[in-house]
């Protein structure tokens, strides 16, 4: 039998966690909560009154994803990369959201044929938006993100190399609410953007071999205004990404 590897192991204990999470959920939930791979949260808040719903969010969590990227030259490689985020949201409208996110790559390596490169932390920024098109026993945002990192990848036996990946995602998130606390919902996404980096002493571009997104999340209210989110992507791009949110 195959050895499973760190992120099936890792997608294992969330699923775990999350079910059992769900049975002890009693609050009344506000429909807040949809999450991106990229961490932030989006909000629906159209049920309550105008002058009563907040404006805005807070959230913070992480994103662990793996994929294969294909570099000019015919070159592939396996990345994985592991970031941390704090995000804000504000939400000019019961239907609409607009969010940005700050953080850090802090962890991952890219597999080359010559070799295993390791990423060095650094910066990570996002920019998204979301609409809200139906608000009944069945939910639809449609979903828009652009982001940006910069990292360096490290050997041993050679220097650092700069490694920056511009990424423009559009998605559509489709869901509904359980015993009055638990949103479950899927995401499918697509997307596009380049890695610069260089390889050997040559530059190169890359860009996944994967640019789409499906998988299945879930938002679950621990408290009045604080929710706990979390997404799992094996279809694609692979990522996990989870963390909290809290509407102000």
């Amino acid at each position: 039998m195959r050895t499973p590897t760190i992120l099936q192991q890792q997608l294992l204990i969330l699923t775990t966690g999350l079910l059992s999470a769900a049975t002890l959920a009693s609050w009344k939930a506000q429909a807040c909560g949809v999450s991106g791979v990229d961490g932030a949260a989006f909000c629906s808040l159209s049920e309550h009154k105008e002058e009563s719903r907040p404006r805005w969010a807070v959230s913070g969590g992480g994103v662990l994803t793996s994929t294969t990227l294909r570099f000019s030259g015919g070159l592939r490689g396996d990345e994985t990369r592991n970031a941390a985020f704090g995000a804000i949201a504000c939400f000019p409208t019961a239907r609409t959201t607009l969010q940005m996110a700050l953080g850090s790559t802090f962890a991952g390596s890219l597999n080359m044929p010559d070799g295993r490169y390791e990423f060095s932390p650094g910066p990570t920024a996002l920019l998204g938006a979301s609409w809200q098109v139906v608000d009944r026993d069945v939910f639809v945002l449609l979903t828009s993100a652009l982001s940006f990192s910069a990292t360096r990848t490290q050997r041993p036996s050679n220097s650092s190399a700069g490694y920056e990946a511009f990424d423009l995602r559009l998605g559509a998130e489709v869901g509904t609410t359980l015993l009055k606390v638990i949103k479950p919902y899927i995401p499918a996404r697509v997307f596009g953007g380049p890695v610069y980096w260089h390889y050997l002493g040559t530059a190169v571009t890359g860009t996944d071999i994967h640019h789409y997104q499906l998988g299945a999340g879930i938002v679950l209210q621990l408290a009045n205004r604080l929710n706990l989110f979390a997404e799992v992507i094996p279809i694609g791009e692979r990522a996990v990404s989870f963390g909290l949110a809290l509407t102000l």
